[in-house]
């Protein structure tokens, strides 16, 4: 992976609800830099690079490039598990915890991409084979000659997110990932910014809810719930954390795994129907509060960091000693043990040193970058709580039941969760789930007859998967299935990645 002395900002404000793909670049000497209405990102590039062309035409009718089919040649980390249930997806990673991704089928022939798992907008789309842009050339593409039955329109369609901005056309066919097999439309990317140049990924798998979605199609929890391929609408999301060597990151269609952690999950009602956001009580550095009130956070696995409001990210640093301010970013000592806890409906729920202290500011150094960043994304007191909070907890995100659900991973070395104190309330329920239900695609699903759970599109990771029982409440109890254990090789990835890095 290459290692670079500083970082550069990139700043963001959105002129539509797009909270995805947020991995976040900072400069330790930058100031802040405000966007007009007209551009909802900023691609700014490494020391010593062209700048992008702003002025780059959107191509939206799909037509033959007479090139080779393209490889994508990033270097990941990819599971071989043997062992894990029906509906459960291996969840990979580029080894230093700043995107993750499972492989998907896609198409006739199967054509095999690395789909972000974005949990903060409903999108679903993919690099095109006709997309000529630069980034395109370096990842895997879908197009015609991948697949016999894939369906382009000319709808077009055009999304900006925190690092990027990708457009093109809807299209239909089919996917294939744990054991599922749906038509479903999606988008085909044939133009996108330089900024994807850096990410292994090659598309975007759209786990928020419908109301989030843009390209005007169901998404694919709707189609799972609609063809009664599932036995709840959720699912439950377990990130694992490089560092710790578990490698057993996974995603489960349709339930959850009770063997990713331990006593019962605690469920907090979203604030809204367009985001799987919910409120956030406070935060506690070494349990003393920072006494933020009326907040709340956007759960997004999509997003690398956790990113607050300048002042909240201020209030929060002044109480761990040593730390400085960097722009939007934060320093401090790299040794600190400071406590930091996230308190959610009662519950607090601690980030490990290991997620919230960023790599040296410099070689050798005892300063490092913090990795909960003053940058606000959205209103002045919503927050983003993105993978540094997410591989603390399990997650489950109840599509239904509008509510999302936290859990303590039993084995990952993660910081256990405790009790808020006592005057901290919420108006959201909560609740815990002793039930078990069945991840098990139903042999009697009702399908359109394009649809189809044989998982004859599925990845050979995924052919041998044995029958499991994924269920809920609490975990650990005697004569419980266990789901899998992940085998990942890990490789460095190369690329610019967001964050501090060594030089």
């Amino acid at each position: 992976m290459h290692q670079l002395q500083t970082w550069l900002l990139l700043l963001v404000s959105f002129s539509s609800y797009v909270s995805a793909f947020y991995p976040y670049q900072k400069h330790h000497d930058s100031t802040a830099l405000n966007s007009g209405n007209e551009k909802r990102f900023y691609p700014v590039q490494r020391p010593y690079t062209s700048t992008p062309d702003s002025t780059r035409v959107v191509k939206l009718d799909l037509h033959k490039v007479p090139k080779q089919k393209r490889e994508n040649k990033f270097s990941v980390s990819l599971s071989n598990a043997a062992d894990f249930g029906p509906n459960s997806l291996s969840i990979d990673q580029d080894g230093s915890d700043y995107s993750y991704f499972s492989t998907m089928q896609f198409g006739s022939k199967g054509q095999e991409m690395y789909m972000l798992i974005d949990t903060g907008s409903a999108n679903t789309w993919v690099f095109s084979s006709d997309c000529e842009a630069t980034t395109c050339s370096i990842h895997n593409t879908f197009g015609k000659e991948d697949s016999t039955t894939l369906e382009a329109t000319t709808e077009p369609w055009d999304l900006s997110y925190g690092t990027g901005d990708v457009s093109g056309v809807v299209a239909t066919d089919t996917l294939a990932f744990a054991n599922f097999t749906v038509q479903m439309g999606f988008g085909l990317a044939v133009n996108a910014s330089d900024d994807f140049n850096n990410y292994p990924m090659d598309g975007i798998l759209g786990l928020g809810r419908r109301t989030s979605d843009q390209l005007g199609t169901p998404t694919i929890m709707d189609i799972l719930s609609a063809d009664k391929l599932i036995s709840s609408n959720k699912i439950g999301v377990h990130l694992h954390r490089a560092e710790d060597g578990t490698k057993d990151g996974e995603i489960v269609f349709g339930g959850i795994d009770t063997d990713k952690f331990s006593g019962t999950l605690s469920y907090t009602e979203t604030s809204n129907n367009d985001a799987w956001e919910i409120p956030v009580q406070d935060m506690l550095v070494n349990g003393q509060p920072c006494n933020f009130t009326d907040r709340t956070a956007i759960i997004d696995t999509g997003t690398t960091f956790i990113l607050m409001p300048p002042a909240d990210a201020a209030a929060l640093h002044d109480l761990i000693p040593g730390s400085a301010t960097s722009g939007e970013g934060f320093t401090l000592p790299c040794s600190t043990t400071v406590k930091l806890e996230v308190s959610i409906n009662g519950k607090l729920y601690a980030v490990s040193p290991k997620d919230y202290i960023g790599n040296p500011t410099s070689s050798g150094s005892s300063t490092c970058g913090s990795t909960i960043i003053g940058h606000q994304a959205f209103g002045d007191q919503q927050w983003i709580l993105g993978d540094v909070f997410l591989k603390n907890v399990y997650a489950v995100f109840d599509f239904d039941g509008k509510q999302i659900g936290f859990g303590m991973p039993g084995n990952s070395g993660s910081a256990s969760s405790s009790s808020a104190p006592s005057s901290s309330t919420t108006a959201a329920a909560s609740s815990s789930e002793t039930a078990r239900v069945s991840a098990s695609a139903s042999a009697s699903a009702i399908g359109s007859g394009s649809v189809s759970t044989t998982g004859s599109g599925a990845s050979a990771s995924n052919t041998g998967a044995r029958d499991s029982n994924l269920g809920e409440g609490t975990s650990g109890a005697a004569g419980r299935t266990v789901v899998g254990y992940w085998k990942i090789g890990f490789s460095i990835c190369v690329g610019v990645w967001l964050g501090l890095l060594l030089l």
